[in-house]
């Protein structure tokens, strides 16, 4: 993430009165990686995935805890679509500027005109802390 993205979401935070705090990390792509390279900061992690509908007319963004397998077909039938799957490359490039390997909402910080719509599990109320990540980093 470059210095200027960073900056823009640390003054978000900042102005919204929400706490956190910076973790160093190797990239990690995969629920593997992250157990391999696994941080503890007593928080739990989530996880943000890029999904489109059927016929490619609205995207949106996940996020959910790490361990929580996403369940694509009820989160379709809360959202009214036939069927959701993942936004693929190109996609994810033009409306949020950034590559698989990085997909995070705090992202959408610097895509202001983006048409991608935030969703987030509803177990975000029963924990203290959540762990995202807001990196950049080419994927491997």
């Amino acid at each position: 993430m470059s210095k200027e993205r960073r900056e823009k979401v640390y003054a978000l935070l900042d102005g919204l009165g929400i706490e956190y705090g910076k973790v160093d990390h190797p990239p990690m792509f995969t629920q593997a990686d992250n157990e391999v390279h696994r941080v503890n900061i007593g928080a739990v992690i989530f996880k943000n995935l890029f999904l489109r509908n059927k016929d490619k007319s609205r995207y949106y963004l996940l996020s959910l805890p790490l361990t929580k397998r996403a369940d694509l077909m009820a989160a379709a039938r809360l959202l009214g679509e036939s069927r959701l799957s993942f936004g693929d490359e190109s996609a994810l490039q033009a409306k949020l500027n950034i590559q698989s390997g990085s997909v995070s909402f705090l992202n959408a910080i610097d895509a202001p005109d983006t048409d991608v719509v935030f969703l987030i599990d509803n177990s975000v109320y029963d924990h203290e802390r959540i762990g995202v990540h807001r990196t950049t980093t080419p994927r491997r």
